[in-house]
């Protein structure tokens, strides 16, 4: 019997955000029954037995895509360059540079001991901005600047830092995630996840789980 799946949908069930779920797949509806509640091709799980619906479907040959499924599909890490000796580069009129750097995650302006000069070292992943304008990016190798795109020195900027710890916070709304920069994948993830504030990202306890595993795949640990 031929599929009931959707045009261009690449599983049946997909998880779009914690227990809300897109019906790609009309067939599978029998299955759902007493499980949920239905809007249209959209279903969410209300009982506690979630594992044992996602194993029934699977058992049925259904491809399911659960938020965890997508997590452990994300890319992997690069290898990164590695650290060498400090050495000082002149600056540029209204240059300023930061480095990717574990304790604050993140970017981090670099040392500057006098203001026309920065004090960088080899290996390191960097961004660049003049005045007001756009930034760029790079690894400095041989003491120059190779360039790369924003999400290949975000994933070269956590696998050199990796293995790192993440420090958050709780509050009475949930778990506070900082701002950090994430590769294009991961934030999109996390976007479904959690939700985002001026403050961070706040995260249910019940899903801090798979921010868990969203970080370790940056080679980030979590410590509330």
């Amino acid at each position: 019997m031929a599929s009931r799946r959707r045009a261009g949908a690449t599983c049946d069930f997909e998880e779009l955000r914690p227990g809300l779920f897109m019906i790609h797949n009309p067939a599978l509806s029998p299955v759902l029954r007493g499980e949920g509640e239905r809007e249209g091709d959209r279903f969410r799980l209300t009982t506690w037995r979630g594992e044992g619906l996602i194993a029934r479907l699977r058992a049925r040959t259904f491809v399911v895509l659960t938020l965890l499924d997508q997590v452990a599909a994300l890319p992997d890490l690069p290898t990164p360059p590695p650290l060498g000796a400090a050495f000082l580069r002149d600056l540029a009129r209204n240059e300023r540079i930061s480095y990717f750097a574990p304790d604050p995650l993140g970017w981090v302006p670099v040392p500057n001991p006098t203001p026309s000069s920065a004090e960088l070292r080899e290996g390191w992943i960097v961004r660049r901005r003049r005045s007001r304008g756009p930034a760029s990016y790079a690894h400095i190798q041989h003491g120059n600047f190779l360039a790369c795109d924003e999400d290949r020195a975000l994933r070269l900027g956590y696998a050199q830092v990796s293995p790192t710890t993440l420090t958050v916070a709780t509050t009475p709304q949930g778990i506070l995630l900082p701002n950090l920069p994430l590769p294009q994948a991961h934030q999109h993830l996390l976007g479904r996840i959690a939700a985002s504030t001026p403050q961070g990202w706040l995260v249910a306890p019940e899903s801090l789980p798979l921010v868990t595993a969203l970080l370790a795949r940056l080679g980030v640990g979590v410590e509330a």
